[in-house]
């Protein structure tokens, strides 16, 4: 940011997101002059409100269960780690 008073580059010295919009503030070195910018939602807020709506989306309409279908679980003996332990287990 450029410093309106004297023209020289600004240095950033808070940033704050607590309010759901990032907001920085800035300083001169050269006038001692201060300013802030607003850079728009913060990152967190956005992301909130995804998962917000996601989560209404989702109590609104529950996916239908079916109590007799069970994933397949993984042979011990096909798994990656049981063949690794295999080895040294022969030996």
């Amino acid at each position: 940011m450029i410093c309106t008073q004297c023209g020289s580059e600004m240095v950033q010295t808070d940033k704050n997101t607590m309010t759901g919009r990032v907001i920085r503030e800035y300083e001169c070195r050269n006038c001692g002059h201060s300013d802030w910018e607003d850079d728009g939602v913060a990152l967190w807020q956005v992301l909130h409100d995804a998962y917000e709506k996601e989560e209404d989306k989702s109590s609104a309409s529950p996916a239908p269960t079916h109590p007799d279908v069970h994933p397949p679980e993984p042979l011990a003996s096909r798994s990656l780690w049981h063949r690794f332990c295999r080895i040294f287990r022969n030996s």
